[in-house]
């Protein structure tokens, strides 16, 4: 039978989890990695029981595949001029700083579904007209 994660792809820190009481179970990405895990696995990262509130859980990643993306450097970019620079202030606090936005921006850290808008959206709110491509996608599994 064909696994249908790649353990390989997944990041050390990643948080499985092991609740077989919760009611999101059958479609929850951390869960049904916890399920598939080899034998060689032994110990790791885990979402406590006590996270499952009122039937939800913040940790809760769907088990499907989404659009990763990464890069976000277009020629048609504005360049240094105070519209760019009021944007490139917006996009560095919303990565989490400079170290974090050129990782992203120059394709070393890959994007969720949910930053590829935000960003899109700071680009458009900043005046920017065309689309912005990202120069990377890649479809798998939300290990971020």
């Amino acid at each position: 039978m064909e696994q249908k994660y790649d353990f390989k792809q997944i990041p050390s820190g990643w948080r499985y989890c092991f609740n077989a009481q919760c009611p999101m179970k059958d479609q929850c990405l951390r869960f049904q990695t916890a399920l598939a895990l080899p034998d060689s696995y032994e110990w790791g990262e885990a979402v406590f029981p006590g996270a499952l509130k009122n039937g939800k859980c913040r940790f809760f990643r769907k088990d499907e595949k989404v659009l990763l993306a990464t890069g976000f450097v277009s020629k048609n970019q504005p360049r240094m001029n105070e519209m760019f620079v009021a944007m490139r202030h917006r996009l560095t606090q919303y990565l989490g700083g400079n170290g974090t936005y050129y990782l992203y921006r120059n394709g070393k850290k890959w994007l969720t579904p949910r930053q590829q808008a935000d960003i899109r959206a700071i680009f458009r709110r900043a005046g920017y007209q065309e689309e912005v491509v990202f120069s990377e996608t890649w479809l798998t599994y939300d290990f971020t």
